[in-house]
C-alpha cells in the first residue's frame, strides 16, 4: 500500500505554536497570574492575550511575561479586568488608601490616591525615586476593581527630610538587618547628620551599622561612636 508523505506544516505556524507554549508555561509558573480564564494566541510572533483577570496588576504581569518569552516580537494585551464583585469607586479609593497608608515605609502620607473615577485611580504625592513611584502604582494595581492607574506622583530627588523622620528611617533599617542588634544602638540626628552610640559585639557589627545608616534617605553624614564590648 503506497504511503503518502505527511503534509508539511509551515515553519511560521510551528514557530507560533512554540511561542504559545512558551508563553503559557511562563504564565502558568507565575503565582501572580491565573491562566484558567486566559487564552494565548500568536501570529507571526505577535502574541494576543484574551480573557479575564481579577486585577490590573495581573493583566500587567501577564503582558510582561508574554513579552519576555522566547520568540515573541510583540504583545496585544486584550485581557479584561473583572473583579469577583466590582466595587464602587469609593470602595476602591478606600482600599488603595489602606494599601498605601504606610508607603513609603516609615514615611506615610507622602503618596496617596487623589480620586477614583470609573475604576480609574489617580495617584498623587511625592516620591524620592522613580522606583518608589513605580512600586506605589504596582501596589495600587493589585487592588481588585482597579482598571487603570494614572500616576501623578512627583519625583523629588534630594527633598529635605526632617530629623524625626531620619531617625525613624535609620532605626527601621537597622531593625531589618540581621547583621546588627538595633536595641544596642542609639540613633541621634542633628542637622541631618546621624550619630550612632552604644555598645556592639565586634568591628563587623560596628561597620555594618554605619553602612546601613549611611544608605538611609536624608542622611548627610554618619558619626560612628559605637564601642566594641
Amino acid at each position: 500500500m503506497p504511503r503518502f508523505p505527511d503534509p508539511e506544516v509551515p515553519s511560521a505556524a510551528v514557530a507560533d505554536n512554540n511561542i504559545i507554549g512558551e508563553v503559557r508555561q511562563a504564565l502558568g509558573e507565575s503565582p501572580d497570574v491565573d491562566i484558567r480564564d486566559l487564552l494565548v494566541d500568536s501570529t507571526g510572533g505577535i502574541v494576543c492575550l484574551t480573557g479575564a483577570v481579577r486585577t490590573l496588576y495581573e493583566k500587567q504581569t501577564a503582558g510582561k511575561l508574554a513579552l519576555s518569552a522566547r520568540g515573541v516580537k510583540g504583545v496585544e494585551n486584550n485581557l479584561v479586568v473583572v473583579a469577583d464583585k466590582q466595587p464602587s469607586d469609593s470602595e476602591i479609593e478606600c482600599a488603595i488608601a489602606n494599601v498605601l497608608g504606610n508607603y513609603p515605609e516609615g514615611r506615610p502620607a507622602r503618596i496617596g490616591v487623589r480620586i477614583v473615577e470609573n475604576a480609574v485611580a489617580y495617584l498623587v504625592g511625592k516620591a524620592s525615586s522613580s522606583l518608589e513611584s513605580w512600586n506605589a502604582a504596582a501596589m495600587a494595581a493589585k487592588v481588585p476593581g482597579v482598571k487603570k492607574i494614572v500616576n501623578e506622583i512627583d519625583i523629588v530627588v534630594g527633598e529635605p527630610v526632617d530629623e524625626v523622620e531620619i531617625k525613624n528611617l535609620v532605626n527601621d533599617s537597622l531593625s531589618k538587618d540581621l547583621r546588627v542588634h538595633p536595641f544596642d544602638i542609639n540613633v541621634r540626628v542633628e542637622n541631618e547628620d546621624v550619630y550612632l552610640e552604644g555598645d556592639v559585639e565586634d568591628e563587623e557589627t560596628r561597620r555594618a551599622a554605619e553602612e546601613i545608616a549611611s544608605g538611609t534617605v536624608g542622611v548627610k553624614q554618619v558619626y560612628n561612636n559605637l564601642k566594641i564590648m
